[in-house]
């Protein structure tokens, strides 16, 4: 493989000073441009009050870059940000808490 991709997926509900932290480290480990956070729009007002851009929008006061935030339907299997990468070239590591 010659690239490595780092994902953090997750709910966050809400995302919090830890989750940056955590991402952070992530981002020291497997670069900037190759780290990503993985969220859904899924809103249930008592367990997933947050929508993905109020999401969004949390995780950019954290400083954030808002490119490496993507909408997902499955955190845990992010299709979505898989189909921007080659397979054959591409490995994928999680993060997850």
């Amino acid at each position: 493989m010659n690239k490595t991709i780092a994902i953090y997926p997750g709910r966050f509900q809400p995302f919090g000073k830890h989750h940056a932290a955590a991402f952070m480290w992530l981002q020291k480990q497997f670069g900037k441009e190759n780290t990503y956070i993985v969220t859904s729009n899924k809103i249930d007002t008592e367990k997933s009050p947050f929508s993905f851009n109020e999401k969004k929008a949390i995780m950019e006061l954290y400083g954030i870059d808002p490119s490496h935030i993507i909408e997902v339907k499955n955190p845990y299997s992010p299709a979505e940000l898989y189909g921007q990468f080659d397979p054959e070239t591409t490995s994928v590591v999680f993060m997850v808490g």
